[in-house]
């Protein structure tokens, strides 16, 4: 929600978290053009332990290969006041046409460039709640997909028409938003 009694409130983005929607992404912070103009893509939630993907494409392949037309910034954090380089989770992340393989398991960010070719990503096990910090170095979230870099046997039990639809969504579409306007 937003703070637009104020004549600079329009600049405050609240989320209500009893809007989440179950089996959603717990969203804290997302802001992008479409929101305020002028802004890049800024998407920030939560990730709980039990939303590995179990089924479906996520659970196949998870995000699979794609590029971005800006920079995109993956933060990870964790949240052990104790120890806060340890993320509480394994994620799967591919680099790159070659698909070189990295195993996230620290706080730690990722930069991306534009137009680089990057994921599968999967979530693989959360043993704590972490934190996910995406930035995209523009306006809005576009993609394009490249298939053609996965092995064959596992391009095969990729559905592309399922992913396809996620290509040009902006990110807004995706989340419902709690802002008064």
């Amino acid at each position: 929600m937003s703070e637009t009694k104020t004549k600079y409130g329009k600049y405050f983005i609240r989320y209500d978290t009893s809007k989440w929607r179950p089996g959603g992404v717990p969203v804290l912070i997302h802001l992008e053009d479409k929101i305020i103009k002028g802004s890049n893509l800024y998407f920030v939630h939560w990730v709980f332990p039990g939303q590995e993907p179990k089924e479906g494409q996520f659970a196949i392949i998870g995000h699979p290969p794609h590029t971005h037309p800006y920079n995109e910034i993956l933060m990870h954090i964790g949240t052990d006041p104790n120890n806060p380089s340890d993320l509480g989770a394994e994620i799967e992340m591919y680099m790159g046409p070659e698909l070189e393989k990295h195993v996230i398991t620290q706080t730690s960010a990722v930069f991306i460039p534009a137009n680089f070719i990057h994921s599968p990503y999967r979530i693989k096990k959360v043993y704590r709640p972490y934190i996910t910090i995406m930035i995209i170095e523009g306006p809005e979230r576009s993609e394009e997909l490249h298939p053609e870099v996965l092995p064959e046997d596992l391009r095969k039990k990729v559905d592309l028409e399922f992913w396809k639809r996620f290509e040009r969504m902006p990110l807004s579409d995706m989340v419902p938003q709690d802002r008064e306007t």
